[in-house]
């Protein structure tokens, strides 16, 4: 509870900005968007994450991600292994996530602009979207004025010419620096600090979380997921983007199967601590459920008959997110999704990628194969599935 108040305090006016400045990104029907960058985007963590959102928020685009992120990496490195390692895949959607190597050339943050107007223009080419975001910061205790290392320092003004670029070029730039900076340097000096994991440059999943939270936050996604009003005598209110049937009131139970258009960010159970660092993550997932006219009390929820939340009569009439769940069936799910998506751009992808360097066509048709597989498993695993909630009181 102390570390929950803590973390309360660090984020209390510092919500991370809703949208981007300028050109905001939709995404389409049978998009293949590449993740490009250096070891911070081969991690597989974050980039994953942000995956796992669009596939269960869109489950009928057909949205594909690949990854092509490599430990060292600068935009010319990018530039350098483009032909083969992001426009080989033929992408509609190309993001560049680079800057925390290329601070090493000093304070000038010419060359690194100069890369990345390169590959702005090798993008559009190709006829794809760019999409810049920014370095994260250095977990080091850094905030804004107060750098703990030159590294921090530098990603800042790299981060504001960047900004200047993509106005100038009118595409899409996410900064994740500037909105992550505070909250993980107040994080890292509090006398509780909540573990990002990982190391400074490369944080573990509980910092990846929140690395894909300030990412989305900025990209114009749809937070709604769906929403359901209900009475106590099981009467539906309400039922928006979801289906609510087979209701049941008896014995002072509630019960019902809810089946809902799209899914809820999928987050691993094992990274919850995020959402305590920072509660947008769970707002990205407006998942929402209401039941008025209940006695008062605390009541017990259960989804597919595994234990979900206990709630009282005031927090169920307000409106339950039911994104805040990490436990049970959502959990099953979350992890499910999450781990098909680790296989998909782990070793798959990397199958696909060495394959296309080497120009081995049959290698190559043999690691398609392999995808195009993963993908309909996938494909399945994020198509939304009947939930059966029952309400009763303890």
């Amino acid at each position: 509870m102390i570390r929950k108040v803590l973390s309360f305090l660090l984020v209390l006016g510092s919500s991370l900005p809703l949208l981007a400045e300028g050109p905001v990104l939709t995404v389409k029907k049978d998009d293949i968007w590449v993740m490009a960058g250096d070891s911070i985007t081969a991690q597989r963590q974050h980039s994953n994450y942000i995956e796992a959102f669009y596939r269960t928020r869109y489950p009928n685009l057909n949205l594909q991600f690949r990854n092509s992120g490599i430990g060292g990496n600068q935009t010319s490195s990018v530039l350098a292994r483009f032909d083969y390692d992001v426009a080989a895949w033929k992408p509609t959607i190309v993001s560049i996530e680079l800057g925390m190597n290329d601070v090493g050339a000093g304070d000038d943050p010419t060359r690194y602009i100069d890369g990345m107007k390169k590959l702005i223009a090798k993008i559009r080419e190709i006829n794809a979207t760019p999409v810049l975001i920014s370095s994260s910061p250095v977990n080091d205790g850094s905030v804004t004025g107060d750098w703990k290392s030159d590294r921090c320092r530098r990603i800042d003004p790299y981060t504001v010419a960047l900004k200047q670029l993509a106005a100038e070029e009118k595409v899409v730039m996410i900064d994740q620096y500037h909105a992550l900076l505070d909250l993980w340097g107040k994080n890292k000096q509090s006398p509780m600090p909540i573990n990002l994991t990982g190391d400074p440059v490369h944080p573990g999943p509980v910092g990846q979380y929140t690395m894909a939270g300030a990412i989305l936050a900025q990209l114009n996604v749809d937070r709604d997921v769906s929403s359901a009003t209900l009475a106590a005598d099981g009467k539906v209110t309400t039922a928006n983007r979801c289906k609510i049937t087979d209701v049941s009131a008896e014995g002072g139970k509630l019960e019902f199967t809810r089946l809902d258009e799209a899914g809820a960010w999928p987050v691993d159970p094992k990274s919850k601590a995020a959402a305590d660092l920072l509660p947008d993550i769970q707002q990205l997932s407006r998942w929402m459920c209401t039941v008025s006219d209940l006695p008062a009390g605390t009541y017990q929820v259960t989804i597919d008959g595994k234990p979900a939340a206990t709630l009282t009569e005031k927090e169920l009439a307000t409106g339950w997110n039911l994104a805040t769940v990490y436990e049970g069936a959502i959990a099953d799910r979350s992890t499910k999704i999450v781990g098909l998506i680790s296989a998909l751009q782990g070793g798959l992808n990397n199958n696909w990628r060495a394959a296309s360097k080497a120009k081995d066509e049959a290698k190559l048709a043999e690691a398609q194969k392999a995808i195009d597989d993963a993908e309909a498993k996938l494909r399945e695993a994020c198509q939304p599935a009947p939930l059966r909630i029952a309400i009763q009181m303890k």
